[in-house]
């Protein structure tokens, strides 16, 4: 049979003509299933498990996704830790092949992530610096090829599942962040200086509350904040505070009260006050209930030895009434302190001294606030100071110098001193009703250079 050359050119004509077509049908599907699967991406990329849930028929691997997606029993820490690394899950498109005899289109990615196990990452014990972190870091590169099938009118992604589990895996990595609830930790608390929750003529009233130490050992430790109520009305609700230490102290001052809750007399008002400790997430942790009274004390007299001018030079004059007092301080640390080279005895100042300090060395771990007061007198036996008043008055907490505390009981005069005997009083409330130290101190006519060749 014979074929003409006419019939040779159109049969060629159609055969270009039907690869052409396949061509082009090929390219079509890539394109279909490259917008498709790139919509899948766009929908685990956000992390909501309803805008995934229309590319996967599966209903156990969709309810598989959901437990990756939205994992159960996490702590506030442990959920910002995971949120923080998804945020930064993002993808870009390589490439798509069409499979002829599968009917599918395999489109390939490369998917990237913060590096959650950087040193930095590692390191970082807040959320913030994690975050810093992530962001800094060289991000992890994860390959991923979705199979689409395009078999039917409808597509739909095979592998679904695959990609979630791939880029989710962070979650089964050792993150070392607080588990549980801050409350989990607490291990107990108490009013301070008040054991029994009373306390009677006072300007503060304060909790301490202990954390296990094993807490320390985490990362993402929340922060703490607390209220103080007197009755029913709110009176403080505190900024959120780093946990830093395992154990804490929260405290209520008659200045951050206000007026409405001091009496004449500068005490907080007869009442009940309720401290309530909560973590950052409002999570009660524990509460603490006082009674506050308010009673008249009778004040104790001020006395002081009648010394000698030369026994001022020689030895160091002071007297604990108290001995509460006497067991807190350091004895061989107490004692006139000499600012500025002025003095000419252990008790004795010349008339330039510029400060009479005396130095009440205490334990590190003593907060109280002390009040005192300086009296001055020509003679030595001190007659009539009450009638005449101080000629100075403060308070002060003790100062912290390296691992010693020091309540600096100072007296800076905006004159030169007077030649004469000098009278400290400390006291232990603001009343200045209970004497807790006594001490005195000479200042002699001559000035330093004279005394001090």
């Amino acid at each position: 049979m014979r074929i003409n050359r006419k019939s040779i050119v159109s049969l060629l004509l159609t055969a270009v003509m039907l690869l052409s077509l396949c061509a082009c049908d090929s390219k079509n599907r890539n394109e279909e299933a490259a917008l498709f699967a790139n919509s899948y991406c766009d929908a685990v990329k956000s992390g909501d498990i309803s805008k995934i849930e229309p590319f996967i028929t599966d209903s156990q691997d969709l309810e598989e996704i959901k437990k990756l997606l939205e994992p159960e029993d996490l702590n506030s820490e442990q959920q910002a830790y995971f949120d923080a690394i998804s945020s930064t899950l993002d993808y870009s498109f390589s490439e798509v092949n069409y499979d002829k005899e599968l009917k599918s289109c395999f489109v390939s990615y490369v998917w990237t992530v913060g590096s959650y196990y950087s040193d930095a990452a590692n390191n970082a014990d807040n959320l913030a610096d994690f975050k810093t972190a992530l962001a800094s870091s060289d991000k992890i590169q994860i390959p991923i090829v979705l199979e689409v099938d395009v078999s039917e009118e409808s597509m739909r992604i095979k592998n679904g599942k695959f990609l979630v589990q791939a880029l989710y895996v962070f979650e089964d990595a050792e993150n070392n962040v607080m588990p549980g609830l801050l409350s989990d930790f607490y291990t107990d608390g108490d009013w301070v200086l008040a054991p029994n929750g009373s306390y009677t003529n006072t300007k503060e009233i304060g909790v301490r509350i202990n954390f296990d130490k094993e807490l320390f050992n985490y990362r993402f430790i929340p922060g703490y904040m607390y209220t103080v109520a007197y009755g029913n009305d709110v009176i403080l609700v505190s900024d959120i505070i780093k946990l830093e230490e395992e154990s804490v102290r929260m405290d209520l001052t008659a200045e951050i009260a206000g007026s409405d809750y001091v009496n004449e007399y500068g005490f907080l008002i007869d009442g009940t006050y309720t401290i309530i400790v909560f973590d950052e997430h409002s999570k009660e942790i524990a509460t603490f209930i006082c009674d506050v009274k308010n009673e008249e004390i009778e004040k104790d007299e001020i006395e002081f030895e009648d010394h000698k001018k030369d026994y001022y030079l020689s030895n160091l004059v002071y007297e604990f009434k108290d001995s509460d007092m006497m067991g807190d301080s350091y004895v061989y640390m107490t004692g006139w302190w000499d600012y500025d080279g002025t003095s000419v005895g252990k008790s004795a100042f010349a008339s330039n001294t510029a400060t009479l300090g005396f130095s009440l060395a205490v334990s590190s771990d003593n907060e109280t606030e002390l009040y005192y007061e300086y009296y001055y007198s020509e003679e030595s036996d001190f007659e009539g100071i009450e009638e005449d008043g101080p000629v100075f008055e403060s308070s002060c907490k003790p100062t912290l110098y390296q691992d010693q505390s020091c309540y600096d009981l100072d007296y800076t005069p905006s004159e030169a001193f007077e030649p004469g005997f000098y009278g400290l009083v400390v006291y232990s409330d603001a009343t200045k009703s209970h004497i807790v130290l006594v001490a005195s101190c000479i200042v002699v006519e001559e000035t330093s250079d004279d005394v001090i060749d």
